[in-house]
């Protein structure tokens, strides 16, 4: 129970770090998760927590392998194969011999074997962490493209090295040819196994969906256990788990069009699950290096107080090491990336060195390091995990200085604003015609009724905007009902009885979170408002006089007839509260009115009880979408909207189309 409890801190840690960071992104997450980390460390459950190194391979690295090879780019990868092979198989082994060599000759005391382990640590590249300090400024898209390739395979040629290199310091024995030959049976052989379970996951999967049996509850979870079933069988057989996993991964993503054939709300289930997990997986890392930290020092001091400093020291050596060596591959040409001149190689190298960010895949494989050695403890542990923790660290920071200095700030093709403004045009001229065809019909109201909730933006509204805007509802409501009360269409106690619930829809969207808390007490634990208790009697005795008498079922059919009124009175009001709403929204207050909007039409959905006309409203709703795009299409050939913005609309009336289409047939 309590491992479950320490797991569960942990991705509160990390929903806790992505929620500053979605408010304030000027700090890199990653930085923002090591935070996180460092507050947990003090709580007293985590001041000896330790995570199996098993554990991380198993749960962690393989899944997040999984998704970057699904979701690769194949077209892209085949055209860079050479730069990609370059940079993730070739520059990866000779970063980890160089690493190693200048490791042994710093620090005597750590073997050869233990150094080339160090360096297949802290070589591999992290795409992930790359984005979140990219996130201002304009990485050239070849550079990214090559980041996020070779972070893909250079994982898996570290974690391939690393094993290696553990499995000589746990023997004491090496030998050249021998490394050669298993590096060569672990990585290809991993590959191989990677690629035939690939294919035969990927058939059952595509068999399924022919077979109909293609629900979110039988899918997402079959994709979710792919990495773990693909992982601990490749392991069985000797080779590279890791390796395999990415192989299926990329089975899966040159098999996207056909796994495609599924519907929209499975994809899109799909998709957000992978994000999601794919986040808290390697949020939870950082949070792990945050509560680690503290820690490791602590050990570390115990053994030597200048420890501490040279390891410091030495971190941000092998970072500069491997940059330059990183900065000579490229500008050398060993691995190519393609530039206009000379000047824009330099930038192109440059950028490239600098953006080897180190990230999840060394920490964990720094965590993963085994705690004992011959049946002893793990002497230098700590001192390897500190060294990759100061080269993350180092990594995060330079390229978050530097590369503002180097590359323009980035300028999104579609601005919020853009983006909020051609969302309302498009949704209010599909409004305009379905209007315009078919009037105040019941179908055309529910689905007007609809679009005006694609209109509704983020953000919190003005609150005396949305307080006028409910006043003025209601200043009409009850202007309308005396007016049907002056023309003999309702009698004045049907109308009472009417305007106190428009009352009570008004004061209840107008209190504020404070009110709502006094109101609360005021009904739970005060008793039903503040009047006293003969007031309370004397009603309890009218109300019993009235229903003296009356059975069950006279009672029912006594509170169904006042319903009935209800809903006879509301039609006329409601359509008058909708049409000045229309007639009001405007790009100031499309926030406040949105809330309005939605509050009469809950009471309206609630009042007006069940509807027959089901398809009917489908059938138009989807003819309203269709409107939209139709709408899209003419302002991107008379060039009044970009193709990115129109992009973006597109995707937008696609979701939209499902989520409502779901929500209204589950009515």
């Amino acid at each position: 129970m309590s491992t479950v409890f320490l797991v569960l801190l942990l991705i509160a840690a990390v929903v806790g770090a992505n929620a500053i960071y979605a408010r304030f992104t000027l700090v890199p997450v990653a930085f923002l998760q090591i935070a996180a980390g460092l507050l947990l460390s003090l709580i007293p459950l985590y001041r000896n927590f330790e995570l199996e190194p098993e554990i991380f391979l198993l749960v962690i690295i393989s899944v997040l392998m999984f998704n970057d090879g699904q979701n690769t780019n194949v077209r892209k990868l085949s055209h860079q194969l050479g730069t990609t092979l370059s940079l993730a198989v070739v520059l990866a082994i000779v970063t980890i011999l160089i690493v190693g060599t200048v490791t042994h000759f710093l620090i005597p005391a750590f073997s050869l074997a233990l150094s080339l382990a160090l360096g297949a640590i802290i070589t591999p590249t992290d795409a992930v962490a790359v984005s979140s300090i990219t996130t201002k400024v304009s990485v050239p898209g070849e550079v990214m493209d090559t980041l996020e390739n070779e972070s893909l395979f250079n994982d898996a040629s570290g974690i391939v090295a690393f094993n290696l290199a553990i499995a000589a310091v746990t023997t004491g024995q090496f030998s050249v040819m021998h490394g050669i030959g298993n590096f060569l049976y672990v990585f290809v052989g991993g590959i191989i196994v990677g690629l035939i379970l690939g294919y035969v996951i990927v058939a059952i999967r595509i068999q399924l969906i022919n077979m109909h049996v293609d629900t979110p509850s039988v899918i997402v979870p079959y994709t979710l256990l792919t990495p773990f079933v693909v992982y601990l069988v490749a392991e069985a057989a000797g080779v590279s788990g890791i390796l395999a996993v990415v192989a299926t991964g990329l089975i899966h993503g040159v098999q996207q069009e056909r796994l495609r054939l599924t519907t929209s709300r499975l994809q899109i289930v799909m998709s957000t699950t992978w994000s999601i997990i794919a986040s808290i997986l390697n949020g939870i890392v950082f949070v792990l290096l945050g509560v680690s930290l503290p820690s490791v020092i602590s050990h570390l001091q115990q053994r030597d107080t200048s420890s501490v400093a040279i390891l410091v020291g030495i971190g941000i050596l092998l970072y500069l090491v491997m940059t330059l060596v990183r900065f000579l591959w490229t500008q050398f040409d060993f691995a190519k990336i393609r530039a206009w001149d000379n000047h824009e190689k330099a930038r192109n190298s440059l950028v490239l060195a600098l953006s080897g960010v180190h990230g999840t895949i060394t920490l964990a494989m720094a965590f993963s390091l085994p705690l004992t050695l011959g049946g002893h403890a793990f002497t230098y542990r700590n001192d390897l995990i500190f060294v990759a923790a100061v080269v993350i660290l180092t990594s995060l920071l330079v390229p978050t200085i530097l590369l503002p200095v180097l590359l323009p700030a980035k300028v999104d093709k579609v601005t919020p604003e853009d983006l909020a403004q051609a969302k309302v045009d498009m949704v209010t001229s599909a409004i305009h015609m379905i209007y315009a065809r078919y009037g105040d019909t019941p179908n055309a109201s529910e689905v007007i009724m609809i679009l005006e909730g694609q209109r509704a933006v983020d953000g919190r509204p003005d609150r005396a905007q949305l307080n006028e805007l409910f006043d003025q509802a209601y200043d009409l409501e009850t202007h309308t009902v005396e007016q049907m009360v002056t023309d003999g269409e309702v009698t004045p106690q049907v109308a009472e009885k009417y305007m106190r619930v428009a009352s009570q829809t008004r004061l209840q969207n107008q209190q504020s979170f404070g009110q709502r808390v006094i109101l609360f007490f005021k009904f739970v634990v005060f008793g039903r408002w503040s009047w006293n208790r003969k007031a309370r009697a004397r009603r309890k005795a009218i109300h019993q006089i009235k229903t003296k008498g009356l059975s069950r079922e006279q009672l029912i059919d006594r509170n169904r007839h006042v319903w009935d009124q209800m809903r006879a009175v509301e039609a006329k009001p409601y359509q008058a509260i909708v049409t000045f709403l229309n007639d009001s929204y405007a790009t100031h207050n499309q926030q406040a009115v949105g809330i309005v909007r939605r509050a009469y039409d809950e009471r309206h959905r609630r009042l007006s009880g069940t509807r027959d006309f089901q398809n009917a409203q489908n059938e138009l709703l989807i003819q309203a979408f269709q409107l939209e795009y139709n709408f899209i299409q003419s302002q991107l050939a008379t060039q009044k909207y970009s193709h990115a913005l129109g992009n973006a609309l597109y995707e937008q009336i696609s979701t939209d189309q499902l989520v409502y289409l779901q929500s209204v047939n589950a009515e």
